[in-house]
């Protein structure tokens, strides 16, 4: 698998440079739509507080306010999100499979267009000092199905398409790839984490992987395609395999 020019992968939700012009004034009206919230509470804040009985109580409360602020803008960019990305899956909703990577393939196009919904939020929290914020509370909203008890916050986690059960332990730098290249093939498949998993650090994941419950998988190693990792076993290796 390999990332084609016209395909930028540096972030949690690459878009194909072809279609990025066409999408941008969805981006923008999303960015537009997240400030709302925020111009509404620095008006409320500003028109209560800022007299000369008042000054005082505008200064103190001033880094409170510039960290409301700062949520805010977050939970609005993530509410107009979702209900933009609920009207894109209701035009067309996604399906696996392996597709075309041309612009005039429903399956690729809608995926670059929720790409491009998902990345103002997806954007801001990347900075976030809460890093559940991103992936234990966030990607819900966009599909991604995360159980009791998980952790998974330094992991990279697409945004679709990923299921992963309670008591899951997801390590640093891990990479959970629903979608992939290969030429001009574009692959989508579900990938299924059950529960009580164990999965070291700097994993990658390939779509259509689905592991078993109790799986442990070594720190450095790689699935494949659509591969099966069976309950309680172990796996490591480039590919992974079974340790007996």
């Amino acid at each position: 698998m390999f990332s084609p020019a016209s395909l930028k992968c540096d972030s949690p939700t690459p878009i194909d440079e072809r279609l990025r012009n066409k999408y941008l004034i969805i981006y923008l009206i999303i960015i537009f739509l997240s400030f709302i919230p925020v111009s509404i509470f620095e008006y409320i804040y500003i028109f209560f507080l800022w007299n000369k009985n008042f000054y005082w109580i505008f200064f103190l409360l001033l880094p409170l306010n510039i960290f409301i602020c700062l949520y805010t803008l977050q939970f609005g960019a993530i509410f107009f999100t979702t209900l933009n990305l609920i009207i894109c899956k209701l035009i067309y909703n996604p399906k696996e499979g392996v597709f075309t990577r041309k612009i005039d393939d429903k399956n690729y196009k809608y995926w670059n267009l929720r790409n491009m919904i998902k990345k103002w939020p997806l954007f801001l929290l990347a900075t976030n000092p809460l890093p559940w914020l991103k992936n234990r509370f966030t990607l819900r909203f966009f599909g991604v199905n995360i159980g009791k008890n998980t952790i998974c916050d330094n992991a990279w986690i697409f945004s679709e398409f990923v299921d992963i059960g309670d008591n899951v332990i997801i390590g640093m730098g891990s990479t959970i790839l629903p979608f992939g290249i290969e030429q001009e093939k574009f692959i989508l498949r579900r990938i299924i984490i059950e529960d009580n998993v164990l999965i070291g650090a700097k994993c990658s994941l390939m779509p259509g992987t689905k592991i078993g419950k109790g799986v442990e998988l070594s720190a450095q190693s790689f699935t494949k395609y659509n591969q099966i990792l069976e309950e309680n076993s172990m796996y490591m290796g480039q590919p992974a395999k079974l340790q007996t």
